[in-house]
């Protein structure tokens, strides 16, 4: 995919999230995402960071000095307790088009937040949201050139060097060592440290990659 088709895609996940939180009650707003202290609205105000101006960016880290984590992490829910949820709904709406990642980033980041902030807010509502694998083994392709530095230091870190990973449902696969096999989201999950579809791999490493997890 080139840069205009990442950002065709993350405009399309920008969408969908946005028709998933129009749809939401209050309480599920509330509702505990798969990113461990944000709520469903905490994920929503963290993706409207892209709108903040550097004096305003560099505000929010004056009131949270620290690691680029704890930024992120407690920065995103002082927007969160800022915003009520008609005004995020509107900045994710602002943001549909706007193809200006946060600076030090790329599209292919903005692509990663996307789709991996997607699935934080649905799996947990219990919402089944489809997003195309190729714009999944973009986002993975870019996650797996980290090699667990740089812009990887903001996943969890899971123990991934000995098992080969493949998809099963688009031509993608990395690593070496036992064979691990799930969908490209299963994967992509796993990679940006989410384990909450561990359960759904297989092949002959899976078991040793579950017990490496949860060791």
């Amino acid at each position: 995919m080139d840069d205009t088709e990442v950002w065709a895609a993350v405009d399309q996940r920008r969408r969908a999230i946005i028709d998933l939180l129009t749809g939401l009650t209050p309480g599920e707003w509330d509702t505990p995402s798969l990113c461990p202290g944000w709520t469903v609205k905490d994920v929503a105000a963290h993706l409207t960071m892209p709108l903040l101006t550097l004096p305003q960016f560099l505000l929010l880290a004056l009131r949270h000095p620290g690691r680029t984590n704890h930024l992120i992490r407690d920065g995103s829910i002082d927007l969160a307790r800022r915003h009520n949820r008609a005004q995020l709904i509107d900045r994710l709406n602002r943001l549909v088009g706007q193809h200006r990642p946060i600076p030090g980033l790329t599209c292919r980041e903005a692509l990663i937040d996307a789709i991996g902030h997607t699935y934080d807010m649905a799996i947990p509502l219990g919402r089944d949201i489809h997003v195309p694998t190729t714009d999944v083994a973009e986002a993975a392709d870019r996650v797996v050139s980290y090699r667990g530095r740089g812009n990887a230091k903001v996943f969890r870190a899971l123990p991934l060097a000995r098992f080969r990973l493949t998809a099963t449902d688009h031509p993608w696969t990395t690593g070496d060592g036992a064979l691990v096999t799930g969908t490209m989201t299963d994967l992509f999950l796993l990679l940006t440290g989410r384990a909450a579809r561990i359960s759904h791999l297989d092949g002959p490493g899976a078991d040793d990659l579950r017990r490496a997890v949860a060791a």
